[in-house]
């Protein structure tokens, strides 16, 4: 895994997203301990109704605070309307415009009615986290991003925003984001799924999309809570009877898994040949679950054990 972990870790900023429950923020958590563990200075942004990160770490509900949760890993959740004030203060460098005009309810209401506001703003704030900011200094952003789907209509926002026929500072942003975004030196895109059929489907038609119709650059597939195969001299008749149901279990979600694995790399080989990129697949096993607030020790040893397939 070394490998991976030098290429993602040395950017500016990782995004990871997925298929809803299958352990996506688990994975920005563990990318944060790993840079951390690697003398980073860390940056873990979500973007949640209901805090995910903060109990993995043992910790009440943060909200819309930046708080170093661990040593050098500072953990927030932006909310759309506070962000949007930060973006036009920090970002944007507008705090005697916000504090006059949009305080003001018409305006505020307005302003919350623009159709991609909220995903611009977000975006606007990691690229702040990750070039910006002269207090921090975090050397590497990772943000525990939406599920594909919506995260598929986040990457898109920048172009319809300098589509969108607006002028003047935020078109001239938006552009910074987006050069941001695109540039593979700084910023990935980390998808995680699961070896079963329907997520493999909804995972190619993910990368399509998102290399087709954004500037966001995939840097690989991680695949959780994997079985090892079987032992190809191992005889089932040779154990207790009420063992052999759980070994023939084993073989069957192990070759399950296996044959999702070889359609996922089967679909990614044309995305390799259509885009002449490198996206690699790494399987992580099944650990069963962890306690919280999760042991890094226990963490990192999950991260060790994974392979590239």
């Amino acid at each position: 895994m070394q490998d991976l972990f030098s290429e993602l870790l040395n950017k500016r900023l990782v995004m990871v997203t997925g298929k809803g429950g299958i352990g996506k923020t688990l994975t920005s958590f563990a990318l944060a301990q790993k840079a951390s563990a690697m003398g980073k200075r860390v940056c873990l942004v979500e973007s949640s109704a209901h805090d995910q990160l903060a109990p993995l770490f043992g910790s009440e509900p943060i909200g819309h605070n930046l708080r170093e949760l661990r040593p050098g890993i500072y953990v927030i959740n932006l909310n759309p309307q506070d962000n949007f004030r930060d973006f036009v203060i920090k970002h944007l460098g507008f705090a005697t415009l916000f504090q006059k005009v949009f305080t003001r309810p018409m305006v505020r209401s307005f302003i919350q009615m623009m159709p991609g506001i909220a995903e611009l703003t977000l975006l606007g704030r990691l690229y702040y986290f990750s070039e910006l900011d002269v207090e921090d200094r975090f050397d590497l952003v990772i943000l525990d991003g939406f599920a594909s789907g919506h995260f598929h209509s986040l990457m898109k926002t920048p172009d319809a925003v300098m589509h969108s026929g607006m002028m003047g500072p935020v078109i001239e942003e938006t552009k910074r984001v987006r050069d941001f975004i695109a540039d593979p030196q700084k910023t990935a895109v980390v998808l995680v799924a699961v070896a079963e059929d329907l997520v493999v489907s909804e995972a190619l038609d993910f990368v399509g999309k998102l290399q087709a119709e954004t500037p966001a650059q995939l840097a690989g597939v991680m695949l959780n809570r994997s079985f090892p195969p079987l032992p190809g001299n191992l005889n089932p008749e040779a154990y207790p009877a009420n063992l052999v149901p759980g070994l023939e279990y084993w073989r069957e979600r192990a070759a399950s898994e296996q044959a999702a694995i070889t359609r996922l790399q089967d679909g990614l080989a044309e995305f390799r040949s259509k885009f002449n990129k490198d996206l690699p697949v790494y399987q992580f096993p099944e650990f069963g679950a962890f306690s919280e607030p999760v042991p890094k020790d226990e963490l990192l040893a999950w991260m060790q054990a994974a392979v590239r397939v």
